[in-house]
């Protein structure tokens, strides 16, 4: 597949590297903003991605396969080169008014954080908040790993007097110096806590999504308490896991990752994903037991858990005017 003809809108000299953390943002061209999901395994029909590529860093990411799309493999480039859908906020509009929604749940950053450091500048997001706080009876969802979707509490609370609304905040550890191994350019974890508190005080179902669950790094239950903890505290309405996940793209940065960073676990990682993408059913099943207990504790739900389970995949190379591929 041939990589989609692009512009771009700010590549750093050389010498401006540093300046930049080495990132280049280009434009892609975007006819097609929402995309049709029908995998049983999670729970919105439709997906909405402003940004390809993620600036965050996460080494475990599973998105970094939808550069593949593009003949990037490197897998640095998934968060060297960031790809903006300038028009994203235009095109929205347009395909909701000719397109039946109903009451199909739309989620906002399922292959890349839709407020990353690039949403600063090019505020498609908000853009397309805008859009949204016009409509009503909607189900909309946002993932994100940043606190800068504090900035736009007003749209959200529009959309949230209108529409049904969650803000998921991806949080898989409290420890301040794993995560910025894990998570080298994500807020930190109490920045995250606290937006979500300010979200939950306003009225706006948040939730916890530990995703991924590591095994040996993140899946301590002492660990895992304190995030639950944490989440309850922040007034969550909710926290929802799932085990790691490595498609190739994913295994070429973080398999070499931990052969570097966490020798100790090398042996256990490959047992776990030489041959496979997932981890075995076993793992699955005990971390089951822990959390389902954790939650309880602190009066979370504990069932509709298998549906969070698995991670949204493209199996097939999309059409160039696909925003999510």
């Amino acid at each position: 597949m041939k990589a989609v003809a692009t512009l771009p809108l700010y590549s750093p000299r050389p010498e401006d590297l540093d300046a930049t953390r080495g990132v280049e943002f280009i434009e892609m061209p975007v006819r097609q903003i929402l995309n049709r999901c029908d995998s049983p395994h999670v729970p919105f029909r439709w997906t909405i991605n402003p940004y390809r590529g993620c600036e965050f860093g996460c080494v475990y990411c599973y998105a970094r396969y939808t550069h593949d799309f593009l003949e990037l493999r490197d897998p640095m480039d998934f968060e060297r080169k960031i790809f903006v859908k300038r028009m994203a906020a235009e095109v929205l509009a347009r395909t909701l008014s000719r397109t039946p929604i109903g009451t199909d749940a739309i989620a906002i950053g399922t292959a890349t954080d839709p407020y990353q450091p690039a949403e600063r500048k090019y505020e498609l997001t908000r853009s397309m908040l805008e859009v949204f706080a016009q409509l009503s009876g909607l189900d909309l969802s946002i993932t994100t790993k940043s606190s800068l979707v504090v900035r736009d509490l007003e749209w959200l609370k529009k959309i949230n007097r209108r529409s049904k609304l969650s803000v998921n905040f991806s949080l898989i550890t409290l420890d301040r110096k794993l995560q910025r191994i894990l998570e080298p350019r994500a807020p930190r974890p109490g920045l995250r806590l606290r937006a979500l508190f300010e979200l939950a005080r306003a009225g706006i179902r948040c939730n916890v999504l530990m995703m991924p669950m590591i095994p040996g790094l993140t899946d301590d239950p002492a660990a895992i308490e304190s995030v639950v903890r944490g989440a309850h505290r922040a007034g969550a309405s909710g926290v929802w896991w799932r085990s790691l996940f490595l498609k190739p793209a994913a295994a070429r940065r973080f398999i070499p990752f931990v052969r570097e960073r966490f020798p100790h676990l090398a042996e256990r990682v490959d047992m776990f994903y030489a041959h496979a993408e997932y981890v075995p059913h076993a793992y699955d099943e005990r971390m089951r037991v822990i959390f389902d207990r954790i939650r309880a504790r602190y009066g979370f739900p504990i069932d509709h858990e298998r549906r969070m389970v698995q991670p949204l995949v493209v199996r097939q190379p999309p059409r160039q005017s696909s925003l999510f591929s």
